[in-house]
């Protein structure tokens, strides 16, 4: 199903999607992502197939590190052949890049992104029929395409959009009320992918998430309940009926705590994995989760050079505390 908002500035292909924004604006103190895209160009070249920009710093956010997702033809560019298996098994790999002036302004600072890496073929794989929503649930959202080797590889990414909303409104509708709106159901359907995961942030994320755009939001449901047999729009303006049999309605439910224990666990891994792909990760994830909820624990020395080995006691403590769920 191909779903578009009716305001190209939304769609994700736009230079203003996903905010009606431009990414880049010449606001003073806003420094020019370029360079960082070049180092991503240079490290991947005739392998890079597309970078992707999402998350908090579309919705304006300049205090955060940028968010990319890189996709490629194939993982030949990567430092070692086990960081390609490890890939191909659990994407995707994390890497960390920065960059400093070499003419500092007054207002200038040290511009720094973590990118996600996977091919391009799994990343349209994973809008369409993964089960977990760790993929669909990021691209049901507004993002930018900051770069596409060819119009074959633009079609590839919008087509991966639509699955991905689509994707999303499939598996959060059985868990509706029968009668609900727009920001509802994407609110609902944000926090329940939030909890399928090792998350940081507070338990209204959804809701923020939605008000910074609801416009691109409520057209997206519209659209889908067009052509939908599952979702049916009222008379009453942005409110819906959900047509889920009591067997959907069971069967999600499973579904849904089946994602929280795959989530946690993969969660897990994946910060196993980035422990020998991204820079300082303790620092990084220490420095997110003091970012969301504020509780921070300073990292001994040891823990720094070994967090796979030393970093879990304090992890843990923060866990109790709630610093991420």
């Amino acid at each position: 199903m191909r779903m578009r908002a009716k305001n190209d500035t939304r769609h994700p292909l736009n230079p203003d999607a996903g905010s009606g924004r431009p990414l880049h604006s010449s606001t003073s103190g806003e420094d020019s992502i370029e360079p960082l895209l070049e180092e991503i160009r240079q490290k991947h070249g005739e392998a890079l197939q597309a970078i992707l920009v999402y998350g908090s710093w579309l919705r304006g956010k300049r205090d955060t590190m940028l968010d990319f997702y890189v996709l490629v033809e194939d993982y030949r560019t990567l430092d070692s052949a086990w960081q390609g298996w490890m890939c191909k098994l659990l994407p995707p790999n994390v890497y960390h890049i920065h960059h400093t002036s070499d003419q500092p302004q007054p207002d200038s600072h040290e511009l720094r992104a973590k990118y996600a890496l996977l091919t391009l073929d799994r990343f349209c794989e994973a809008m369409k029929s993964d089960f977990h929503s760790y993929f669909w649930a990021r691209f049901a959202q507004p993002c930018k395409v900051l770069y596409a080797r060819d119009e074959r590889t633009q079609n590839q990414l919008k087509e991966a959009f639509s699955n991905a909303a689509a994707n999303f409104i499939n598996r959060v509708l059985p868990t509706m009320e029968n009668s609900f709106s727009s920001e509802q159901l994407w609110t609902h359907g944000l926090a329940l992918t939030y909890q399928c995961e090792l998350r940081t942030e507070s338990s209204n994320r959804g809701e923020s998430i939605y008000d910074f755009n609801p416009g691109y939001y409520d057209e997206i449901t519209r659209s889908f309940a067009a052509t939908s047999a599952t979702l049916n729009a009222t008379d009453n303006d942005n409110t819906y009926r959900r047509q889920s049999s009591g067997f959907a309605v069971k069967k999600s439910a499973f579904s849904w705590w089946a994602r929280r224990v795959q989530g946690k666990v993969l969660s897990v891994m994946r910060l196993f994995k980035a422990a020998f792909t991204f820079n300082e990760p303790l620092e990084y994830l220490l420095w997110k989760i003091e970012r969301h909820s504020g509780i921070y624990i300073a990292p001994t020395r040891r823990q720094l050079e070994h967090p796979l080995i030393f970093a879990w006691p304090s992890l843990w403590k923060l866990h109790r505390r709630g610093a991420f769920r």
